[in-house]
């Protein structure tokens, strides 16, 4: 029933929302985002948070409620870009609680995985055996519940990784609101080689949009849901609301829930590392600037995590979203276009 109900929506989606905004370039940088097209999954498993590329057609991702990752194959256009067909492999049971982001390591065929329960960074054997946990700092672990480490990437040269919280750690600052956005921490690991640990290698304040639709019965929030980092260093941010919309005529209107989506590519440049600072609230401090790439109404897709694909024909790299389909959101997956990168990426 919930799938019919997200083909029906979908169907007249353009017509209602009407189309998507794109930015095609940056103040930054030459990265331009192309959207493609969406594609639901199959009702199951639902709940789906994290994705992680592995090469050619090979995804792993993870599941915020059931503390499971699944191996996916998605098959993507090398001309277009849109994912042709997606299938889920058998689930494979990690430890854990809210599985939210997850990482693929290319040094040592493992993936590490954030959990929202606890603000914990683990790594596990594709099988699903533990292998240790990333000490993480201190300051993570002033989350709020349920607005923790939402968010995993990893470079693809193996040295660096990157994790956010989704809104304002307690003593940051407050959550977003439809006057104000909220301030995470953007943290970077580092490690030498596969051998060495990871070790906390910079931390910086990013603040996200307010909440641009209308309060929704207390649960809207405009957060950092994922990060997916470049090969060249380049850090794209994806932010995720939570809102109302009000349809109808005057007099006889009603509330729905609008979920929106945006993708922003982050400038460091001038911004305060905070890593010594415990506190963001009543501070002083510079946070990253960023850049608008994408940004959609997305209805009850409700998307959560980005990772990148494979390279296209003309050179431009797959990026993939994919949709959390917990409660009545969708179980989907959005394909874009990253252009900018460059023939060595």
């Amino acid at each position: 029933m919930r799938q019919v109900i997200c083909q029906c929506f979908l169907r007249y989606l353009p017509a209602v929302l009407g189309g998507l905004i794109l930015v095609a370039g940056s103040a930054f940088g030459d990265l331009s985002i192309t959207a493609v097209g969406e594609c639901l999954r199959a009702p199951e498993p639902a709940g789906l948070s994290g994705l992680t590329f592995v090469g050619g057609s090979s995804f792993y991702a993870v599941d915020d409620s059931g503390a499971m990752m699944f191996p996916m194959t998605i098959q993507i256009d090398a001309d277009t870009g849109a994912i042709t067909s997606n299938t889920n492999g058998p689930g494979i049971k990690l430890t854990g609680t809210d599985l939210e982001g997850i990482a693929y390591d290319p040094l040592k065929k493992t993936v590490l995985v954030s959990d929202e329960t606890g603000a914990t960074i683990q790594e596990f054997t594709l099988s699903g055996r533990f292998r240790g946990p990333v000490a993480v700092p201190p300051s993570l672990r002033k989350y709020r519940n349920n607005f923790s480490l939402e968010s995993l990437s990893m470079r693809a040269d193996g040295l660096e990784l990157w994790t956010s919280n989704e809104e304002a750690l307690s003593g940051d600052g407050p959550r977003s609101s439809t006057k104000s956005g909220t301030v995470v921490r953007l943290t970077r690991f580092r490690r030498a080689s596969a051998q060495t640990p990871w070790t906390v290698s910079g931390q910086w304040a990013y603040r996200t949009e307010p909440v641009c639709g209308q309060a929704y019965q207390g649960l809207e929030c405009s957060g950092v849901s994922d990060l997916c980092v470049l090969p060249d260093g380049t850090l794209l941010v994806l932010e995720r609301e939570m809102s109302a919309q009000s349809r109808g005529l005057p007099g006889y209107q009603i509330q729905t829930p609008m979920l929106h989506t945006r993708i922003y590519q982050v400038k460091f440049d001038g911004a305060t590392e905070v890593t010594g600072l415990s506190s963001l609230n009543d501070t002083r401090y510079t946070p990253v600037a960023k850049t608008l790439l994408f940004e959609k109404n997305t209805a009850f897709s409700n998307y959560e995590g980005i990772c990148l694909g494979p390279l296209l024909r003309d050179g431009s790299r797959s990026l993939i979203l994919i949709s959390d389909g917990d409660d009545l959101a969708c179980e989907a997956l959005y394909a874009l276009k990253l252009q900018g990168l460059g023939a060595s990426f």
